[in-house]
């Protein structure tokens, strides 16, 4: 998307070489992001088109009502499947549907399969109806078995339709062939919830407000499938933040320190003091719909009992992308069982539902050890076709988790798959690419290999093990390509350059400037995916550096004027190297990539910097 439109009046004050100190940092931030005064209210616009077949979906929807019929949901298996589980789930409770939740099996794959039908059979008979979320638009043995069983098939999806198209009986699909919705990148539960809401406005009004509620899915399922953070998608993401804050409850302060003061204890929490909890208490809701939210207030209580929710301000988009959806992504990455992830928020009592997201955070720290495992066997192992394809031991479900490591150390495409044995063996794994390459479209026309789901993200699957040459031709020319028009994007360069050096747009000596700038930056949330936080770059040339920590695994570098660098998990790779630069008057000044952030501390307002790598 073309950001580079008129230039904020501010930003147009600055001299052409931009080599003096700014008194307006977040102009001359704006000005080198091309963030356009009329660019930033656009991308704030929500407003957006109805999607094909939604009036449609809403009117099959009444009539399976109407007629007591039963609708069993199957939804995908990651964050956004779940996400959009529950919310069908609990929305379609509360709105008088009878209704199942199937959990899938990620070792069936994504695609809803005959073995998925018959399952759905077995355990739930009465089924009328099947709806997916966050899948089904290509999944046509699944739908045909469906049908077979004279269901009525609805899918709701967000993934690129392909030829011959859907064969169910409605599809909503903002990725759909014949699709002219604007904004193609809104996530599953996204696509259901706007079917959810679009029933409640045109046949239960008075239970618009409920519906709403689960915006609060929604926009979990949009930061954790990495969809752009533009358009309706900002909004929905702030709504959501809104209503996960309000499932938040302050740790009561009843541990003693070592100051005789006391210190908040998270195992106090006492989940039903929540506030939305307590404004849903006043009103007759299923039980189901209360379980959802009871399940996400738990899940808090659990993170905050692991360190990772220390107060409502850490209820962020940063949790939901860096610490929620990673653990919810876990069992499929380690074979772990997928149960808990639906149990958090379907489970019979709170005490449950807090037990199994404790299970799920358990298990994703085997998950980081397994990471670490198996990200050497690619690193240190046989690997003739390095470094754009290469194969794993691990189980299929961390494929794109060790393809994105290997991605965000090489800078270019990786595809990880599984090891054939013989040349016709079928290969398939995962991809993962820069923001500049799109794998889906790369490979798209190649007889022998396939791509599905996003371009940045996506399974990949060859007919045969003969292909994997071909395959590592294509990613290597491509990509040789796309770095003539992309160099730009892959520097490792910040927006504003801060600290000792000629080229410095300001010091770090002064904060008040940058203080004011990070407080400007903090009311353009939320950040993701086509819409990035800004980075600086911080040139130090005197600091002392520290490890910190219960293990000593973080480091501190602060600077002479007392401004601390924090530098997570980097101990053991950079400690020696700093401290012999940090005793070293002769020196040159060393360059980090940081965001800046501000820190509040018995009422004072510090800046700190928190180092992303080292440049």
């Amino acid at each position: 998307m073309n950001t580079k439109t008129t230039l904020p009046h501010a930003a147009r004050q600055w001299r052409a070489d931009e080599t003096e100190p700014a008194a307006d940092l977040f102009a001359l931030l704006c000005q080198r992001r091309g963030w356009s005064d009329e660019y930033l209210a656009a991308i704030d616009v929500s407003e957006h088109a109805v999607l094909k077949d939604l009036d449609t979906m809403v009117a099959a929807l009444d009539e399976i009502r109407q007629a007591g019929g039963v609708i069993t949901i199957a939804p995908d298996f990651d964050m956004d499947g779940i996400s959009s589980g529950v919310l069908g789930y609990a929305g379609l409770k509360e709105l008088g549907f009878s209704v199942n939740l199937h959990v899938p099996d990620y070792r069936r794959g994504h695609d809803l399969t005959v073995e998925d039908i018959q399952e759905i059979h077995e355990r739930f008979p009465g089924t009328t109806a099947l709806l997916t979320c966050d899948g089904g638009v290509n999944s046509h043995a699944g739908i045909s078995a469906a049908k077979m069983l004279s269901w009525r098939t609805l899918v709701t999806d967000h993934h690129q339709e392909l030829k011959p198209g859907s064969q169910a009986d409605i599809t909503v699909d903002p990725c759909r062939l014949d699709e002219t919705y604007a904004l193609r990148g809104i996530c599953g539960a996204h696509v259901l919830y706007q079917v959810l809401e679009a029933y409640a406005l045109a046949h239960q009004p008075y239970k618009l407000w409920a519906i709403r509620l689960l915006r609060l899915f929604a926009g979990l399922g949009t930061i954790s499938d990495v969809m752009p953070l533009l358009y309706e998608n900002r909004q929905l993401v702030r709504d959501s933040l809104s209503i996960a804050r309000l499932l938040h409850v302050m740790a009561p302060k009843t541990i003693p320190n070592q100051w005789g003061g006391m210190d908040p204890d998270p195992d106090a929490v006492d989940i039903s003091r929540a506030t939305l909890l307590q404004l849903l208490a006043t009103e007759d809701h299923d039980p189901a719909y209360l379980a959802a939210f009871e399940g996400f207030a738990a899940l808090l209580k659990a993170f905050a009992q692991t360190g990772k929710v220390r107060d409502i301000d850490s209820v962020n988009e940063g949790f939901y992308g860096f610490y929620l959806a990673p653990a919810m992504n876990s069992p499929r990455r380690t074979g772990y069982p997928i149960d808990d992830c639906f149990a958090v928020f379907t489970a019979p009592n709170i005490a449950e539902r807090l037990a199994a997201m404790h299970r799920i955070i358990e298990n994703n720290e085997r998950r980081k050890e397994l990471t670490a495992l198996h990200l050497a066997e690619l690193t240190d192992g046989d690997q003739p076709l390095a470094p754009w394809v290469f194969f794993s031991g691990a189980p299929s479900g961390m494929y794109g988790l060790l393809a994105n490591q290997m991605m965000d150390q090489l800078g270019h495409p990786v595809v990880v798959v599984n090891r054939p044995t013989a040349p016709e063996e079928p290969v398939s794994g995962s991809g993962r690419a820069p923001g500049w390459f799109d794998i889906i479209t790369t490979l798209d026309g190649y007889d022998e290999l396939f791509a599905i789901g996003h371009q940045q993200a996506c399974g990949v699957k060859l007919r045969s093990a003969k292909a994997l040459d071909q395959l590592v031709t294509i990613l290597e020319d491509s990509t040789r390509v796309a770095m003539l028009t992309a160099c730009d994007a892959m520097r490792p360069t910040g927006d504003l350059v801060l600290g000792a050096g000629s080229d410095c747009d300001a010091t770090l000596v002064d904060t008040e400037p940058l203080v004011e700038l990070v407080r400007r930056v903090e009311k353009l949330r939320p950040f993701g995916h086509e819409f990035t936080e800004p980075v600086v770059e911080i040139v130090l040339d005197r600091f002392a550096v520290k490890a910190i920590g219960s293990e000593k695994q973080h480091l501190r570098l602060t600077t002479a004027t007392g401004l601390a660098c924090l530098w997570w998990n980097a101990a053991e790779a950079q400690l020696e190297r700093l401290a012999e630069i940090a005793e070293d008057a002769t020196a040159e000044p060393t360059r980090f990539l940081a965001k800046l952030q501000l820190n509040e501390f018995l009422g004072e307002t510090r800046l700190q910097a928190v180092i992303e790598r080292s440049i």
